[in-house]
């Protein structure tokens, strides 16, 4: 039997911390305009302000409070950082006046006083001093609220989303003219603090002529509107097939320590299959006649018995208690998307100090938006920050297979950056069902999320599904219980995300670690890689599978000898970064006179998040290098923008696909190829979550000279990065800006020949690196 090593943490060092210099060389990009063409842009633009000059001066006349916004639509080169801050410095006032951004290519701005506009307006008499921005501007429009109708002859609830200007005063006093305005007219309203700073409000069955009204009445309330759309509403469907099976009812082992997982869904039944799992106390929205059960009991089921059922090792988890959250009514109902987030958020804020995981199994009609994150993930959010929990989500079903159309995109929720999202692959095929064995599952939603972001993070067994011959669906479903406690079958993502959640569970029961759901997020993304029979391109496999299905929880948390696995659990502060210059690559690894081995990378990150940016949700990111460099060299800190004292000669990422060989890589007849290779671009920077597997043996002979020979050493760098809004915002309310983040990286002999983890470990000893083994909870009895 082959030894289980348990993986490490290491710590940087002081000599590892490193702060970050400026540079560039002050050339202007391609795209700055001069001359002629200069001119005309400041007369257009000019043009522009003149209007709003007229708007703000009726505006102070009403003596309306409400600020001005108009958006300054950007040049599609002008949308780096870079760029960015030079048109927010441009149309920046003495106020703090830049608010938000729309679709990624347009600004708001707030102004309160006619001054304001002249200021900027005096910027474009100095065109030639201020080109760069002036180019980086293609047009200044007043700001108008987004608005979605309805059919305009049917009454609707109507969800109503205010600006944040940026003001907590600013922004209550509007929501209090609001109240003020619907109330006088009689109208019938619901509000809900989705987040911090995102209050929703459901206006109830009203037609489009109520927002009409409210335009030609009150213009200026009406203009501090974000958006105007008919309520989400949420419902679930299963069709269950009753199997003649029964299942040995499993109890907890007395004196052994067990945690509890949260069910936020329909409810559970207590079956004697659960009625030595289930919590005592539990949260239910509804009353009784309300509820009905079959949905949530069968989640439970799958999370609980799912590995004894399908009589496979899915997820190695061996029991925990459950928590029953009943957040929606039985089928025959619709939910409101404000009363579901009360729901969630209730059952989260009492419950959260003894329920850490929770599973949110839900299928929603409304697929994601390319720019925005929607205002359901944005709750999940803000509830996994505030109170250090994990969510798994669903990433939802789709019947487009049944008109033979391709997927759908996931659906709102599934965009949540901090949640695990699960899509679906098939576990069985029968002759009707679309998919292979280990392929999508013919329901599953696929990504990528707004702003290019990988979701889902993670796949696993939902089911098979196709349609008979009248064209009605067929499914070859996953087991679990129905309501009388019998083996029952049904398909959806609903059913893979609690193996996810279970994973989750059992991982951390393992461990004797403070609650941490940056790193079991990143443990069950690192060891997740694509089914071997899967022949698909690489961005493909990120778009159906996200990273892949995860191992079980032994695999996770142990080494075999041929590998050693590393996290660098920390946090990284505006204008510093982490360059490791002695990172432990053993020497051993060199065969034939240049490095070897298989290395994956898994960089995990707690980005700050605001609402008010939209498409630019994620206002922070952190990239990872890692490779190798010739040699140490000392540095003049004396010279301009040079801060550290040590540098790097000849340094090469060996992250990038240039490096390696096209032809290897299209070879799909390896392990490695089908299962284990990611290298994808990260569009845009700004992506959460990064994973990168690479075989060094399949390098070009050429970058293996320049990278890999046996005189080179090995580097680590880290680095983070900020957008200008939140810079802005951190100077002018004072808090310091910095990132949570968990890396993880695993050296692999192939071969079997090599005892990595030893080596690993003497090597971290040399360079006095802090290191221990994860610590496990073994035999712990909770009687003492």
């Amino acid at each position: 039997m082959e030894e289980k090593l348990p993986i490490k943490f290491f710590a940087k060092r002081k000599i590892d911390e490193m702060r970050v210099e400026g540079g560039g060389n002050g050339d202007l990009p391609k795209f700055v305009l001069s001359g002629k063409e200069l001119g005309e842009r400041v007369v257009q633009l000019s043009l522009n302000l003149g209007g709003f000059e007229e708007k703000i001066l009726q505006k102070k006349q009403r003596k309306s409070s409400i600020p001005f916004v108009f958006k300054a639509k950007m040049n599609k080169n002008a949308l780096a950082k870079s760029h960015r801050q030079e048109i927010a410095n441009f149309l920046r006032s003495s106020n703090d006046n830049i608010i938000g951004i729309t679709q990624g290519d347009e600004l708001l701005i707030k102004i309160e006083s006619e001054s304001e506009i002249k200021a900027i307006a005096a910027k474009f008499g100095k065109a030639e001093q201020n080109k760069y921005a002036i180019s980086c501007i293609e047009e200044l429009e007043t700001y108008v609220p987004q608005i979605i109708a309805d059919d305009e002859n049917k009454k609707t609830d109507y969800k109503v989303k205010f600006l944040n200007f940026q003001e907590y005063e600013k922004n209550k006093a509007i929501q209090r003219q609001f109240e003020q305005y619907i109330s006088e007219h009689n109208l019938e309203y619901k509000k809900t603090k989705y987040a911090d700073n995102l209050t929703i409000y459901n206006l109830k069955n009203v037609t489009t002529d109520a927002f009409k009204e409210l335009s030609e009445n009150n213009d200026d309330l009406f203009n501090a509107i974000f958006s105007i759309a008919p309520m989400p509403k949420y419902s679930v469907s299963l069709d269950f097939i009753e199997d003649d099976n029964s299942q040995e009812i499993i109890e907890p082992e007395e004196n052994k320590r067990y945690i509890t997982v949260g069910i936020l869904d329909s409810g559970i039944q207590n079956i004697s299959q659960f009625s030595s799992w289930l919590e005592t106390e539990n949260y239910s929205a509804y009353p009784e006649n309300y509820i009905d059960r079959t949905h949530g009991t069968f989640v439970a089921g799958v999370a609980l018995y799912g590995d004894r059922l399908e009589g496979k090792d899915w997820t190695g988890a061996n029991g925990f208690k459950l928590f029953d959250a009943t957040i929606y009514p039985n089928r025959s109902e619709s939910i409101n998307e404000d009363d579901l987030i009360s729901n969630i958020r209730e059952a989260v804020e009492r419950n959260y100090s003894s329920v850490p995981v929770w599973n949110l199994s839900v299928s929603i009609n409304t697929p994601i938006s390319d720019d925005d994150f929607s205002d359901f993930a944005i709750v999940l959010d803000e509830l996994q920050e505030k109170y250090n929990i994990l969510i798994c989500k669903s990433a939802g079903n789709c019947r487009n297979f049944l008109k033979n159309l391709p997927k759908g995109r996931i659906i709102h929720g599934a965009d949540s950056i901090r949640s695990l999202v699960v899509g679906s692959i098939a576990h069985d095929k029968t002759q009707s069902d679309c998919a292979e064995i280990d392929e999508p599952s013919p329901f599953t939603r696929i990504g990528s999320g707004p702003a290019y972001i990988i979701k889902p993070d993670i796949t696993h067994y939902g089911g098979n599904a196709g349609k008979d011959s009248l064209g009605n669906i067929v499914a070859t479903g996953v087991k679990s219980f129905g309501l009388d406690g019998n083996i029952a079958t049904s398909a959806g993502t609903s059913f893979s995300t609690p193996r996810a959640t279970a994973l989750a569970a059992g991982i951390w029961q393992e461990l004797d670690e403070a609650f941490d759901p940056l790193l079991l997020k990143a443990l069950i993304i690192h060891s997740a890689n694509y089914p071997a029979t899967l022949n698909m391109a690489m961005n493909d496999k990120a778009q159906q599978l996200g990273f892949g299905k995860p191992k079980a929880v032994n695999d996770i948390i142990y080494n075999a000898p041929n590998e050693a696995t590393l996290i660098l659990r920390d946090n990284l502060a505006k204008s510093e970064y982490i360059d490791i210059m002695d990172f432990p690559m053993p020497v051993e690894m060199i065969k034939d006179g240049f490095y070897s081995g298989q290395i994956t990378v898994t960089l995990v990150t707690d980005p700050i998040l605001d609402s008010s940016q939209h498409g630019e949700y994620c206002q922070s990111d952190i990239t990872v290098r890692l490779g190798t460099y010739s040699n140490k060299t000392k540095r003049d800190t004396a010279k301009r923008h040079i801060l550290n004292e040590l540098g790097r000669d000849e340094s090469q990422n060996l992250l990038l696909e240039s490096l390696y060989s096209k032809r290897i890589m299209n070879d799909s007849r390896t392990e490695f190829a089908t299962k284990e290779r990611i290298l994808i671009q990260y569009r845009d920077k700004f992506h959460p979550i990064k994973k990168y597997a690479v075989d060094l043996s399949e390098m070009t002979e050429a970058n293996k000279k320049r990278a890999l020979t046996e005189n080179k050493q090995w580097f680590l760098c880290i680095e983070g990065m900020f957008r200008d809004f939140i810079e802005k915002k951190a100077e002018k309310e004072s808090f310091d800006l910095n990132q949570e983040f968990c890396l993880i990286i695993t050296i692999k002999d192939p071969d079997r020949q090599i005892n990595v983890y030893d080596k690993v470990t003497q090597k971290l000893n040399a360079h006095n690196f802090l290191h221990s083994n994860i610590k496990l909870a073994t035999d712990i009895d909770i009687s003492l």
